[in-house]
């Protein structure tokens, strides 16, 4: 007998570890229920075996959205395939389910979700009719059928509650079978097929008529097989057993039932921690326990279906497998080799509105509970689908709901991922349809890693099962009439029979151990001339078939040598067409960089042709600009050359005015005084000599021998010489005595007119106290962004930057290690000259690592040319006075005398 062994849960088997490099996409099926009422709208339509095409109907959101002024459009979604109404649940599970069994006998792990909205036919898609059997006991039906003849005694596999399995001995197993199965406890605890009310699930409750499912896959032969089934649902996003043997109490009856904790074992698996796993040899155990788990699980009546799901229903399939020994009669008791799969069919609640559905209370509640699930499934896979596509690392949240947790392992590529999207053709429900649509196209982009089977590479030899079958079989045909023979049977043919009696002797003559001695030679001797015969008998055979053999190994040596010529000669055609399909590889390379480069060069003349054009158009436009700038300068040149024109010849009418005045007073004076002069003569009896006015000399004034003439004052003596009459005056101008109470005459007194008011102080350009600094005199480094074909001003006023890097490019790279910013701007002002603007702003870091300027200030510089005149004063002006107005410069051309420095005067 062997002993069990006790201890942990072995790790996973090796070859469950692997994975392989290649993925593959989450496959997502369509099926389409068939509506209620045959005379009912239908929103959606089968265009082909993968695509599905949605119409929105009038009572719609977006029909509203068009009424609105909206664009309305159809949408078309794609599938891996498309079911339509008249689909059998048959032809339904050979295409989706059936892979998904194959890979949990090889050891592979899969998980299958029915989603849609509610009242959309997916738990008659996964459970089905009597007469139309659904994906999960068609999935039972195939596993059993498979396992039939290679499944291992009952409890010989034991969960250990913490994701795994022990292994017992042959013995150990049948006192567990005894304990549990024949006790009559045990039998109360509802292990045993329920009664006739507990199987009615389908029409009449009797499983005699339900269709089973033949269907068979083919298993390794040389391990033994153990199936286990647990049944669990998630309400209100706490996990319950359907499948636990709640305690009853004759006045409260059945206890509540306990909500079961997630846990990870060593593997980092996740499992529900408590959950019942009942070991089932039949489909028909199977069934019972999933009837006794649909009775308690939550369903209720709503607006929209009468018997609505109100949970996520989880039923697991896992099938427990290990080699058998040497002899291929027991399970090899190594716990490494124990290989674990598991099939899990979930049936998910479907999603409501409460507009719709009406929920008040605990109703309501649950379909919060089933939205919250479901949307949180729909962020995990869509943050799986950004760090695939993208290449990003964002967390997943799985922990934001039971249901992702639950399967978190799947989706990190620990089995393959199938999911069937059932569709209420019904018009109204079309809004919650179309959002199952998109949550199904977004899920078929998240890919998963394909997981490898588990290969038992124990060195044992195969076929061992089937061998050691064959051996009991011939044990069984031998004939059991001669006792020798049934001997030679049970010490398996190749024995000499008992061992030797006892050979002491107390006497010589002891006559009947000598009899006893030689009879039981005799008898040896005849089973070694058997045995010998026997030998003999199986030496010609195994001659035979060795030269048998050898004749096979010739002829196959033959063929062998054949088929290597024709192989050798095969390569050499496979070579030369692999040469040639080089060569054709890379002429088509050649001809695919010529076909590159020529696009590249199409781009580039395009891109050149397209930044002509744009340079062209931008000339244009700036030629534009330019014209409508000169012609507005134009004018305002014309209007200021006019201005300064007319300004030229007022001033010029009035200087030539008061130049014709001034000669008519000074002549006025003259003559005055010549008749004063004149009748004084007269008056004294003499003649007077002509008088010829002379100028003040200037030896007076500037201590020099020589006198100049006055450049303002005429000479009289060449008007005497010449006879020529004074020119008369338009007016006779008031005139002030000649001498003033000190004696001495003035200009002024003698012009008579007013005293020009005092110049003005002209205004300090600037003024040290109040004159603010430029800005940019700190410290910070600056960007000294000027374009091309800046003009150097040369200003006296410069911005002073002491660390500052000039650019005429803006890069960002210029930018990292500065402050400060400023743009050099030139334009023309309206004088025609040159306005420089430098617009100022502080460098910023951005949140993206990236810099932003952020502009605060304008600096305008301008250069102004101070022209040939002097400055004028501020103060006078024409419409200042009310008799005759004369400006500095014509006062100033009338000078005091000897103020002038005129041609030399002729000495007389």
């Amino acid at each position: 007998m062997i002993k069990s062994q006790k201890g942990k849960t072995p790790k996973k088997t090796p070859s469950r570890k692997l994975y392989s490099t290649q993925t593959d996409p989450v496959e997502v099926f369509c099926r389409i229920r068939p509506l209620e009422d045959e005379n009912a709208v239908s929103c959606v339509k089968v265009v082909g075996t993968n695509t599905l095409l949605l119409s929105a109907p009038e009572n719609s959101l977006a029909a509203q959205a068009v009424r609105n002024g909206g664009v309305y459009k159809e949408v078309q979604n794609t599938f891996q395939y498309v079911f339509d109404e008249r689909i059998s649940q048959k032809a339904l599970f050979d295409h989706v389910a059936l892979a998904l069994v194959k890979d949990v006998l090889l050891g592979k792990n899969a998980l299958l979700f029915a989603y849609g909205v509610t009242n959309s036919g997916k738990t008659h898609t996964m459970t089905g009719t009597a007469h139309e059997q659904g994906i999960l006991p068609r999935c039972l039906d195939v596993i059993f059928n498979s396992l039939e003849d290679f499944q291992a005694k009952k409890y010989v596999f034991k969960p250990d509650k913490m994701n795994g399995f022990d292994i017992q001995s042959a013995a150990d197993a049948m006192l567990e079978r005894q304990r549990r199965d024949i006790t009559p406890k045990m039998l109360n605890m509802g292990l045993q097929t329920p009664g006739q009310r507990d199987r009615d699930f389908y029409d009449n409750g009797s499983q005699i008529n339900r269709i089973r499912d033949t269907t068979r896959v083919e298993v390794d032969e040389d391990n033994s097989y153990s199936v286990f089934v647990s049944y669990v649902e998630i309400y209100n996003n706490y996990i319950y057993d359907l499948l636990e043997e709640l305690p009853y109490d004759p006045i409260t009856g059945y206890r509540a039932p306990t909500s079961k904790i997630l846990r990870e074992d060593c593997n980092h698996n996740m499992y529900v921690s408590g959950v019942a796993e009942m070991e089932v040899k039949s489909t028909e155990e199977a069934y019972d326990l999933f009837y006794k788990g649909q009775k308690r699980r939550k369903v209720a009546h709503t607006a929209l279906n009468t018997e609505s799901s109100r949970s996520h229903s989880v039923f697991c399939i896992r099938v427990v497998q290990a080699p058998l020994d040497p002899v291929g009669e027991e399970i090899l008791q190594d716990k490494d080799k124990v290989c674990v799969s598991q099939l899990a069919l979930v049936d998910l609640a479907g999603s409501e509105r409460t507009l719709r559905t009406g929920n008040a209370g605990d109703r309501l509640r649950e379909a919060g509970s089933i939205n919250q699930s479901l949307m949180v499934l729909r962020t995990c896979i869509e943050t799986l689908r950004e760090n695939q596509k993208f290449g990003t690392n964002k967390m997943v949240q799985y922990r934001d709901s039971r249901l992702t947790h639950l399967f978190k392992n799947y989706f990190d590529g620990e089995g393959k991922v199938r999911m069937i999207v059932c569709v209420n053709p019904c018009a109204a429900e079309y809004d919650e349809t179309l959002q199952v649509m998109k949550f199904a196209e977004m899920t078929q982009e998240v890919q998963v890693a394909r997981p490898i089977g588990a290969y038992f590479d124990v060195g044992l030899t195969p076929g061992r099962r089937r061998m050691h079958q064959q051996y009991k079989e011939a044990l069984d045909s031998l004939p059991q009439s001669d006792p020798n023979d049934a001997m030679l049977s049970d010490l398996h043919v190749f024995s000499m029979g008992p061992p030797f009696p006892s050979l002491n002797m107390s006497d010589v003559g002891d006559d009947r151990m000598i009899s006893a001695l030689a009879s039981f030679l005799k008898e040896r001797e005849t089973r070694r001339i058997t045995l010998l015969s026997s030998l003999a008998n199986k030496e010609e055979k195994f001659r035979l078939r060795l030269i048998d053999i050898e004749s096979q190994s010739d002829d196959l040596r033959l063929r062998l040598a054949d088929c290597e010529s024709q192989l050798a000669s095969k390569d050499a055609e496979l070579a030369k067409l692999q040469k040639r399909l080089r060569s054709v590889e890379d002429c088509n390379k050649s001809l695919q960089r010529r076909t590159s480069m020529y696009e590249q060069e199409r781009r580039d003349l395009e891109r050149e042709i397209g930044e002509r054009e744009w340079k062209i158009l931008q000339e244009k436009v700036e030629k534009d600009r330019l014209r409508q700038d000169y012609k507005a300068k134009l004018v305002l040149t014309e209007q200021q050359f006019n201005q300064r024109i007319e300004q030229t010849t007022r001033k010029l009418k009035q200087e030539n005015f008061a130049q014709l005045s001034a000669k008519q007073q000074k002549l006025d004076l003259l003559r005055n005084i010549i008749n004063q002069d004149s009748d004084a003569a007269s008056g004294g009896g003499g003649t007077t000599p002509a008088v010829r006015l002379r100028a003040t000399p200037a030896s007076a004034r500037y201590g020099a021998s020589k006198t100049y003439p006055s450049q303002s004052e005429p000479d009289l003596s060449l008007m005497e010489s010449n006879r020529m009459p004074p020119p008369t005056p338009k007016f006779v101008p008031r005139v002030a005595p000649y001498a003033t109470q000190s004696g001495k005459s003035t200009v002024s007194a003698r012009l008579g007119r007013a005293r020009s008011p005092p110049p003005v102080k002209p205004k300090p350009v600037l003024n040290a106290k109040f004159h603010r600094r430029s800005k940019s005199t700190s410290d910070d480094v600056w960007v000294d962004h000027r374009p091309e074909g800046t003009v150097e001003i040369g200003t006296l006023m410069q911005p002073k930057m002491k660390k500052r890097k000039s650019v005429t490019t803006l890069n960002e790279k210029d930018t990292k290690d500065a402050n400060k910013y400023v743009l050099t701007h030139q334009d023309l002002d309206s004088d025609g000259g040159i306005a420089t603007k430098l617009v100022k702003g502080d460098i910023l870091t951005t949140a993206g690592g990236g810099t932003a300027v952020i502009f605060n200030d304008v600096e305008v510089i301008t250069k102004k040319s101070p022209g040939d005149r002097k400055r004028r004063s501020p103060d006078a002006r024409p419409e200042d006075f009310d008799g005759e107005w004369t400006d500095v410069e014509t006062r100033c051309n009338i000078a005091l005398e000897g103020h002038g420095f005129g041609p030399k005067k002729p000495k007389v």
